[in-house]
């Protein structure tokens, strides 16, 4: 009984974690977005945040290291545990992106109005999915889970026609090409571990996981 209470006690220390993360790497995101699209300079406050979340996802390995060897869980609890090990992954993900995001016109240059459209529409997009994977593992909800996978397909969508748009149309600034497409593609790797974020999720509540190429 003790040890029950006392593995309840790590997971919900784990939970503590997340929670932090999911507040850092959704704004990481955020700001990211909206200054490339401003032409705003906050690489080393993105760089900050996203160490910031690489340090709480090393703490939360060890955290769940800690309580299999000491508590041996099994069943829903190791599931549980195996699902925040992801889920605090993903989160870190979501900051090396960003801050990717965010050095990419510093680092090639070229920064105008060809990508601005796509970038503002992927990247709302894709804060809306990160949002609700983070809501659906704080609330347990299944069934949005289920639904961000489809939110990615439409930002799959977007980043796809982008690219044939860029081979048919492309900028005279070669600089400029370079940069909106990474960008792009920095953003679908966003989404992307939104939705393995929202499978863990899935997982630790029904033991299942979202098939992204269904």
């Amino acid at each position: 009984m003790e040890e029950a209470r006392l593995l309840d006690k790590g997971l919900n220390e784990l939970s503590d974690l997340l929670d932090e993360m999911a507040k850092i790497a959704e704004k990481t995101v955020s700001a990211s977005i909206q200054a490339y699209l401003e032409g705003a300079d906050i690489d080393l406050q993105v760089r900050q945040w996203s160490d910031t979340l690489i340090n709480y996802n090393n703490q939360v390995g060890e955290k769940a290291v800690e309580l299999i060897a000491r508590y041996q869980p099994v069943a829903n609890d190791l599931r549980t545990i195996r699902a925040c090990m992801e889920i605090s992954y993903n989160l870190s993900r979501f900051g090396r992106y960003a801050y990717d995001i965010s050095t990419i016109h510093k680092t090639i240059g070229g920064r105008g109005e060809h990508g601005r459209e796509v970038v503002s529409e992927m990247g709302e997009r894709t804060m809306k999915m990160i949002k609700a994977s983070i809501k659906a593992y704080k609330t347990r909800d299944a069934r949005l889970a289920e639904e961000v996978s489809e939110e990615d397909k439409i930002v799959d969508q977007l980043y796809f026609k982008h690219l044939r748009d860029c081979v048919k149309n492309p900028p005279r600034d070669v600089e400029q090409l370079i940069t909106d497409i990474l960008t792009v593609r920095h953003l679908e790797r966003i989404a992307d571990h939104a939705v393995d974020l929202a499978s863990s999720t899935l997982y630790m509540i029904k033991g299942q996981k979202i098939s992204k190429w269904r």
